[in-house]
């Protein structure tokens, strides 16, 4: 590494086998805005599903010879999430457009800058939810 040059490893393996379970969640999620006004009430689960990703990606490195950095788990983890945010907005997008037509029409309700938002929101969960969890399985937060 050169100095005052960042890099960092991007976990193409683990990101693939550890994103099925979350996009698929985040998909199921978004969908429940087929069911109008509540929901919106459940896709507060999205910070849940957003946060599995980033633990769920963990769990996946933790079982690898080589340890990673915490840099490395939080950023592939922002990864993951912002492409759980994504999936979630889109079929949001798609979802609330069908349950709310007759009112005001595609994107008029949720549009492009909401799905870039999710995605933001996505990326901030995982990456929080795979440091957090990576250093306290690490030992780098001690509990007692």
């Amino acid at each position: 590494m050169q100095s005052g040059q960042f890099q960092f490893k991007l976990d193409k393996t683990n990101l693939i086998k550890a994103g099925t379970i979350p996009v698929i969640a985040a998909a199921i999620g978004g969908a429940l805005w087929l069911l109008g006004p509540l929901g919106g009430i459940v896709g507060i689960l999205f910070w849940v599903v957003a946060a599995f990703a980033g633990y769920w990606y963990v769990n996946l490195v933790l079982k690898e010879p080589v340890k990673p950095t915490i840099v490395d788990v939080a950023i592939n983890g922002a990864i993951l999430g912002a492409v759980v945010g994504l999936v979630y907005g889109i079929v949001s997008m798609i979802a609330i457009s069908i349950a709310f037509r007759g009112l005001l029409g595609l994107g008029a309700v949720y549009g492009i800058g909401d799905v870039l938002g999710d995605l933001l929101r996505g990326a901030i969960g995982g990456a929080i939810a795979a440091a957090g969890w990576y250093a306290y399985k690490t030992g780098m937060i001690k509990t007692n």
